[in-house]
């Protein structure tokens, strides 16, 4: 009778529940890393839903981004009611991070605080100026107090470097601009002018016209116009509400310029 050899214990058994272990933890985070890619294509589809719904021709609101500090003093262009579009207060440089659709009015939006920054300093531009981006394009909102007397179409010559910033950052694009001149109620009996519609309207243009004088604007491309006191920011009777009203905006369109 032939002798048995004695078995041999198999010390490698460990690895056949190792390897079984290694495969479910692949699967594991497998499965995991599919659910996470799911969850962020359902979070980027509400985030694009959200977006679309914020960012369509309407009414939203204000976001004051520099703030006006303490105390119960109102900002001039700070609109108590409903505003168009959303704003940027001056200069604030890089601050705002809510992306907009057009990525050439977000440049030129970004070359604006940037070079207005460096004329006005952080501590006076948000009385003087708003970037507001709606429907329309891109808003350089103007308050008139700063730029124009009382019932003056004369541009104040101490603002002017400013105004030289921002046209010669505008005269660079290929957009149409248009000028908008808006007043307020009070200024109804403004000498010379038989109208608030004649006086909003002198104001724009004579902000068109040192834009055409300074730059090498083509006629072509800029517009104007004066809607007298019948499209307020604010609606009210204050100070706060007339300054918010009377206002000039340059307006660099999303309308490309068509030569033809």
């Amino acid at each position: 009778m032939r002798k048995k050899h004695p078995e041999h214990v198999n010390l490698e058994r460990w690895l056949v529940s190792y390897a079984d272990f290694i495969t479910l933890l692949f699967a594991f985070f497998v499965i995991m890393y599919a659910i996470s890619q799911a969850d962020l294509a359902k979070f980027r589809a509400v985030s694009d839903s959200l977006k679309a719904a914020f960012a369509a021709p309407g009414p939203s609101g204000m976001i004051d981004l520099g703030g006006s500090g303490g105390g119960s003093t109102a900002n001039p262009l700070d609109t108590v009611g409903q505003p168009v579009g959303r704003a940027f207060d001056m200069p604030a440089g890089k601050t705002h991070t809510a992306s907009d659709p057009d990525g050439e009015l977000q440049s030129i939006k970004e070359l604006l605080e940037e070079s207005i920054s460096l004329e006005l300093g952080v501590s006076d531009t948000s009385d003087k100026m708003q970037l507001t981006y709606d429907s329309r394009g891109l808003v350089v909102r103007l308050a008139v107090k700063d730029f124009f007397k009382q019932g003056s179409v004369e541009i104040e010559p101490d603002l002017i470097p400013l105004l030289d910033r921002i046209g010669r950052i505008v005269s660079k694009t290929t957009r149409l601009i248009r000028i908008e001149g808006h007043t307020d109620p009070s200024e109804k009996n403004t000498p010379g002018y038989p109208s608030e519609w004649e006086l909003s309207a002198a104001r724009a243009a004579s902000l068109a016209k040192l834009f055409l004088s300074r730059f090498e604007f083509e006629p072509k491309r800029m517009s104007i116009a004066g809607y007298s006191h019948y499209r307020p920011l604010v609606v009210g009777t204050s100070p706060e509400a007339r300054g918010a009203n009377r206002r000039v905006e340059i307006i660099i369109l999303n309308t490309e310029f068509d030569e033809r």
